[in-house]
């Protein structure tokens, strides 16, 4: 992998949060060997940002990392924003524009917000910055938000 940039996040006063309530379900993309490794925080103003890396095994074109593990990593948190917030949801729709190439290896910071919350849909916008705050990808996504006895039967635990 070539010599990448190191990049200034997390800040010091970004703490780590997780923020699914069933950690065991996450080591796909969390876990130690995982293909992507995210780590979330929380900021100061309560906001989620993750810190993702993409391992060789996601490479798409040469070099660079494939749109579906892009495209992953951005469901992946701009869910966990709307966890963080305290809404059990499960993505509806998800839309995403690719700007620029992302390289294998490479840390990259997605920052959250959730823009919109209408019943029990919650919308949420994301982008993924590399080194610099470049902008590699962006996302909107709408998440519905599950009953307690949705949640219970679908991950098993109230």
């Amino acid at each position: 992998m070539p010599n990448l940039p190191t990049p200034d996040w997390p800040l010091p006063d970004w703490k780590p949060v997780q923020p699914f309530p069933f950690a065991e379900a996450r080591r796909t993309f969390t876990g130690p060997s995982s293909p992507v490794a995210i780590a979330y925080y929380r900021r100061p103003d309560g906001s989620l940002a993750a810190v993702a890396r993409f391992q060789p095994v996601c490479e798409g074109a040469p070099g660079r990392v494939h749109g579906g593990a892009i495209l992953t990593v951005l469901d992946e948190a701009l869910g966990a924003a709307a966890w963080l917030a305290g809404r059990r949801v499960m993505t509806v729709k998800l839309t995403t524009e690719f700007r620029r190439a992302v390289p294998l290896g490479a840390a990259m910071l997605v920052e959250t917000r959730l823009t919109a919350r209408r019943h029990r849909l919650v919308s949420v916008a994301g982008e993924l910055l590399g080194p610099g705050a470049v902008l590699h990808a962006a996302a909107q996504g709408s998440f519905l938000e599950l009953s307690e006895d949705a949640h219970r039967r679908i991950f098993g635990r109230p």
